[in-house]
């Protein structure tokens, strides 16, 4: 065939490996998948924008280029589900990209896929697959059991590395100096709970700077009588109906916050012990220790009481 009548050949707007870095960036959020969010968008903007500006044969064109990349890897496959998703629809000539991103992100093996994947695609995976959309316990990003993204193990062995790297100074205690009102400073346990038995990889980037977690606490007990404050934060925590202050996060976090920040008295006391018990019986309950907390981030303190608590009365 003469070379002026063979087929012109499709012209791209966007690259596979744009493609790519979108769906790493949809699925897996700013934080875990390395793709600035400043940028986002124009990787897929040229193709985005074309929906809306063009005439209607503009989406067969795009939902071709769609296909063509699609064909070059399994997180091209994730970007063209997530870009039908948010430029375009559900429809005949999307199906096929839907049922590839949806059959692509099973292979990659997501542990915890039920928490990160939306609704309106659960039903559809679910018949892919021929089984439920898997979960494994573990609340945060997704995790992998393959070389596509970090395993479970990978951000419980980061939690314990910043643990290790942490340093505190103990505050003054003044005996019989009330401390001031402990509101604020137990409703801040939550915070520092989850970001000391979670790590800054998988809590909210909010709350990763431990100075500003534990400031509302800092600032009240500091220079007052620290057995009274851990009293009072107890009975915040442990006697409210508050619904905030529920679960482990709260005890956990203000038994370790004695530990950590506050003398030796405050140990002693009735309220640590409880603040203490509440936090390791919710992890037993749970089963979060070694799904969603490292047992090596726990205290030799809070050690040999979970040996107790185990033990029985």
């Amino acid at each position: 065939m003469p070379f002026w009548n063979r087929p012109r050949p499709a012209l791209d707007r966007i690259s596979p490996e744009q493609l790519a870095d979108f769906g790493r960036y949809a699925f897996l959020g700013p934080e875990q998948s390395g793709v600035d969010p400043a940028g986002t968008y124009s990787l897929i903007s040229d193709l985005g924008i074309s929906i809306y500006t063009q005439g209607p044969t503009e989406r067969a064109r795009v939902v071709a280029e769609l296909r063509r990349h699609a064909t070059n890897g399994e997180w091209e496959k994730v970007g063209a589900w997530k870009f039908v998703r948010e430029f375009l629809d559900e429809a005949p000539d999307t199906a096929d990209l839907i049922d590839g991103g949806l059959l692509a992100i099973a292979r990659m093996r997501v542990t915890n896929l039920a928490i990160h994947l939306a609704p309106i695609d659960t039903p559809r995976f679910a018949e892919l697959t021929g089984g439920p959309v898997p979960h494994d316990g573990f609340f945060g990003p997704p995790v992998f059991d393959s070389g596509y993204g970090p395993t479970r193990q990978y951000y419980l062995g980061d939690s314990i590395e910043v643990a290790a790297r942490r340093s505190v100074s103990r505050l003054e205690d003044r005996p019989g100096v009330a401390p001031g009102p402990v509101a604020a400073a137990a409703r801040g346990m939550w915070d520092f709970g989850l970001l000391i038995y979670r790590g800054p990889l998988v809590v909210d980037p909010d709350i990763t700077f431990e100075p500003n977690v534990v400031r509302p606490a800092v600032a009240v007990a500091d220079g007052a009588d620290h057995a009274l404050f851990i009293e009072q934060v107890a009975a915040a925590i442990l006697d409210s109906d508050d619904q905030v202050l529920s679960g482990a996060w709260p005890s956990i976090g203000a038994a370790r916050f004695a530990e950590d920040y506050l003398s030796q008295r405050a140990l002693g006391t009735n309220a640590h012990r409880r603040l203490l018990d509440a936090g390791l019986r919710h992890f037993l309950q749970t089963g979060a220790l070694g799904l969603l907390v490292a047992p090596e981030l726990l205290t030799p303190l809070q050690q040999q009481r979970l040996g107790q608590i185990r033990a029985g009365p």
